[in-house]
């Protein structure tokens, strides 16, 4: 399973030889760019997701606030 996590596979094939440390790092940033794309894709299919910016520097009162009504319900 450890092989199938971002950047293991291009760490691996790394220390194999196949390819130098700046190519490690192409391949590393191309794989995890890919892996948030599908991210996106799939968070985008939930109704009525909620999201937050995580450096708005108000964002813990964001998200008490959107939790209020639940914690009242």
């Amino acid at each position: 399973p450890s092989m199938r996590c971002v950047g293991y596979r291009q760490a691996w094939r790394h220390l194999e030889g196949e390819y130098d440390r700046a190519e490690l790092r192409e391949r590393g940033i191309f794989a995890t760019r890919q892996l948030a794309k599908r991210q996106l894709t799939w968070l985008r299919a939930w109704a009525g997701l909620r999201t937050f910016d995580c450096f708005d520097p108000h964002l813990a009162q964001q998200v008490v606030a959107a939790l209020e009504p639940a914690v009242e319900a």
